[in-house]
């Protein structure tokens, strides 16, 4: 028979312990809430407008036909109204299911995120929003990846939000997402793997795709 004294006292640690699991998420999570909460009661901060994206240039022979392409990056910009609703809904899926609903920044997905990443001390979730994803690429690029950097993302995320439309806040992540082969937006990664026109993807074609957005060195 088990000693009832040992049984009492491993309840004891576990109870412990999780309390101080607990402790240490809402202690983790405390500033980027407060931050992202109180900057709903505030006056838009000024950012930035968007860059311009890079494009391709053509070399056009003396027959007005393609000899050549030059680019850095392949990046093809184009209009939300040029990706079909479910290339769109596959990336939303995958990157920010919540997207429609949160208002720049996922507090259940940070939450559950922090609470991953406290069971597996190498950190394996993440819990940006396409908006903060957005914000990274277009303001915070260079700065230290701090315990500042994180909180200003979200803070800037939930401002960007107050002052932008989501339909352009997805257009710009789309046309600058990295999908490995140097192949930035969502035209861009069309043409690498697909040769195709956004719009005569699949839906299968486009979950492929988003799936590449996690692991672009993968192929």
């Amino acid at each position: 028979m088990k000693n009832p004294a040992n049984w009492f006292m491993r309840l004891g640690v576990a109870l412990v312990a999780s309390a101080l699991l607990l402790t240490g998420v809402v202690v983790g999570a405390a500033p980027y809430a407060w931050d992202m909460l109180h900057s709903h009661k505030e006056t838009p901060i000024v950012l930035p407008t968007f860059g311009g994206l890079a494009t391709r240039s053509r070399i056009m022979g003396i027959a007005n036909t393609q000899i050549g392409v030059f680019e850095l990056e392949n990046s093809q910009p184009l209009t939300i109204d040029q990706v079909p609703d479910h290339v769109v809904a596959a990336l939303l899926a995958v990157e920010d299911e919540g997207f429609q609903k949160h208002k720049g920044v996922n507090l259940r997905a940070l939450v559950r995120a922090t609470l991953a990443n406290f069971q597996y001390s190498g950190g394996r979730q993440g819990a940006s929003t396409i908006t903060q994803q957005v914000v990274k690429n277009e303001y915070l690029a260079g700065l230290p990846r701090d315990g500042r950097y994180k909180i200003l993302q979200a803070r800037y995320a939930v401002m960007l939000e107050k002052v932008v439309p989501k339909a352009q806040i997805v257009e710009r992540y789309l046309n600058t997402v990295f999908f490995g082969n140097n192949a930035y937006g969502i035209q861009a990664a069309a043409d690498v793997y697909y040769q195709k026109k956004v719009a005569d993807l699949t839906l299968a074609e486009a979950g492929f795709l988003a799936g590449l957005v996690r692991a672009p060195s993968t192929f």
